[in-house]
């Protein structure tokens, strides 16, 4: 009962923030959208690590790492960890400079195309719909687990709250509840790390004892190089592009800002995910070595080890970690719908109320389709949301830093590089051409020889638009 009473306490609170938050954010884009750009450096980075700090970081990571092995987890989150810097460099005083709300903003100034403006928001919502039906995986086996809650219960209960506070808060809720969350998701993480090695003496001898029952689990056998590979970049390309995080950046107060909460994000981040791997996963393969379901071990290990108080706290933060990323996703998702299409492409310009209609409602339609296909789950949500993630990769990392570093990059160069770098990974991806590489690799080299030639081919950039690109490389734009 006491689990089930810190859940709904906290879902409760997750709500009452967007309630609080709508009567400032439904009227103002500027609010709705990014915060009204004035999110300091720390709230910022804690709000980062959330977004990013998924179900998947909980539940699916530890899932991956029991059936895969430590190698393959830690390559595919090293290379996220290395993103996090990447963006700091290459992208995030530029994209804060540049002062809008969307990566599909920036892309179509760049690359003025109706083709830029169409398949950029279309790969977004088909990226992140994935990407939040693996978040609904994690919180409706959490429930169900350590609170004894249905599966689809618990699915319709965390998809009514998130859109709920989502839809009608905005960014500034977002943000609000991603603190809270972020805070709540370390703790739980650390601590049980913290908690389980000190049993076993120290983290060598727990992992010298779950290696030796279970060699497989520091195995590098059984995934090829091209398997780490792929992991690696799809997420070091990932996280300088991949919309939730750039619309972070535009809640900055200023670019610095954007800069440094990057960097602090990066730390608690590895922290939490070396904690997960390297702690929780041993101790979940000594005592439950035959799992069916992979994505169950840290349910196992909080269910065995810990009193009912600690696993409603557990619960909390699975949700916590889902929420902090389904809701930026669902953001997003709605952003593309609402501001990208209609008010992008379409050239959409209603009033107050109808724009506010036009959020909320976007934010519903992709949640209940969301909530539709997490009805039927896939296994291993880390492995299915990185391929939506791929996508992103492949067909926004290049036009992306070209379009800020390479002068002779213009308009043919990013459409180019946009169309081969998407078409070519759903065409590898799904194995109609197999060249022996994993599909990011292949697509982000078709985007770059794509990008390399439609630019030299292609009409050289008028003169003041290369002066307003040179201009976000400057410190004077606020």
């Amino acid at each position: 009962m006491i689990e089930r009473v810190l859940v709904l306490v906290y879902l409760a609170v997750c709500i009452g923030i967007g309630v609080y938050a709508s009567r400032r954010v439904l009227g103002s884009g500027d609010e709705y959208w990014v915060a009204g750009r004035r999110i300091g450096t720390g709230v910022n980075a804690m709000a980062i690590m959330a977004s990013l700090a998924s179900g998947g970081s909980i539940i699916g990571v530890m899932g991956l790492a029991y059936s895969r092995g430590i190698p393959a987890t830690l390559a595919l989150f090293a290379g996220a960890v290395i993103g996090f810097p990447l963006a700091s460099l290459l992208v995030a005083r530029q994209l804060r400079n540049f002062g809008r709300y969307t990566i599909t903003d920036f892309l179509a100034w760049r690359f003025p195309s109706p083709i830029v403006r169409l398949l950029v928001p279309l790969s977004i919502v088909v990226a992140f719909t994935v990407y939040i039906v693996a978040q609904l995986k994690a919180a409706g086996i959490t429930a169900n687990a350590l609170l004894g809650i249905s599966y689809e219960s618990a699915l319709v209960i965390a998809t009514l709250v998130f859109i709920t506070y989502v839809s009608i808060g905005g960014m500034t809720a977002i943000t609000w509840t991603d603190v809270v969350q972020g805070v709540l998701i370390l703790l739980v993480v650390v601590g049980t790390a913290v908690a389980v090695t000190a049993r076993s003496g120290s983290p060598f001898e727990l992992m010298r004892q779950a290696t030796t029952a279970a060699p497989e689990l520091g195995s590098l056998a059984g995934q090829s190089v091209s398997s780490y590979l792929g992991s690696f970049v799809i997420w070091a390309t990932a996280i300088p592009v991949i919309p939730h995080i750039v619309m972070r950046v535009f809640t900055a107060k200023d670019a610095r800002g954007a800069r440094l909460s990057l960097n602090l994000a990066m730390v608690a981040y590895s922290v939490m995910i070396l904690a997960a791997v390297l702690a929780i996963v041993p101790v979940g393969k000594l005592g439950f070595p035959a799992l069916e379901d992979a994505d169950q071990v840290f349910l196992k290990v909080m269910e065995s080890e810990f009193p009912p108080i600690v696993r409603g706290i557990a619960v909390a933060a699975v949700l916590a970690a889902v929420m902090s990323t389904t809701d930026a996703l669902l953001l997003a998702c709605s952003s593309a719908i609402a501001h990208d299409l209609l008010g992008g492409l379409f050239k959409l310009n209603p009033g107050p109320r109808k724009l506010a209609a036009l959020r909320i409602g976007s934010a519903w339609v992709i949640g209940a389709l969301a909530l539709y296909w997490a009805l039927s789950p896939p296994e291993l949500i880390t492995r299915f949301y990185t391929a939506g993630v791929g996508l992103l990769s492949a067909g926004l990392f290049v036009p992306t830093i070209a379009g800020l570093w390479w002068k002779r990059a213009n308009r043919l160069g990013g459409v180019a590089a946009l169309v081969a770098g998407v078409a070519v990974y759903a065409l590898t991806l799904t194995g109609l051409v197999d060249l022996g590489l994993a599909p990011i690799v292949v697509a982000l080299t078709a985007s770059t020889v794509a990008m390399v030639i439609g630019s030299l081919a292609g009409a050289a950039d008028d003169d003041a638009l290369l002066t307003a690109v040179a201009a976000l490389h400057t410190d004077h734009q606020a």
